[in-house]
């Protein structure tokens, strides 16, 4: 039987992201990207009914905010779920833009896509259709990628991107 991945991600950005990584730089390991905010969204039974039996779901979300008791009852709802085979945390410690700070050899968000401001970063990251390309112009170190963890009210959630990481990064 084949493994089905289904990733639940905050926003756009965070979905542009991860098909990028799955599909243009294949650093991770392919599946549906649905944008869902996992820690301000309540899960419903009606949405776990679109999961395949057996499917291993990825919850991508920011640590600056949210809320960890709604996480923890989505997390508790999808261990319940008969068609869940396992729930990964990937925690962006504390926003994607961070993350990409870490592990760019930039020292502004907006160089990553040649933005006019900081605030234009996301429009421009969405649109890009060229997305990978910068990430190596930009020094994209995947290893430093989603590999803290929070310290403070998210300090209790695993960081599991190592489980979705292909291996040859």
């Amino acid at each position: 039987m084949g493994k089905y991945y289904h990733y639940f991600v905050e926003g756009q950005d965070e979905e542009k992201l991860i098909n990028v990584l799955k599909t243009d730089m294949r650093c991770i390991v392919s599946g549906k990207v649905q944008k869902f905010n996992i820690v301000q969204e309540k899960l419903t039974k009606p949405r776990l009914m679109q999961l395949k039996q057996g499917t291993t779901v990825v919850l991508v979300f920011d640590t600056d905010c949210g809320n960890v008791q709604i996480l923890q009852e989505n997390i508790k709802l999808l261990n319940k779920s008969g068609m869940v085979n396992k729930v990964l945390c990937i925690t962006q410690v504390r926003n994607l833009e961070d993350e990409f700070l870490r592990s760019c050899d930039i020292k502004r968000i907006r160089e990553l896509t040649g933005s006019k401001s900081d605030r234009d970063f996301k429009r421009d990251l969405i649109k890009d259709n060229n997305f990978a390309q910068k990430l190596k112009v930009h020094k994209f170190d995947f290893s430093k990628f989603w590999n803290s963890t929070d310290k403070d009210i998210y300090s209790k959630i695993t960081n599991d991107a190592s489980e979705i990481k292909l291996k040859k990064y």
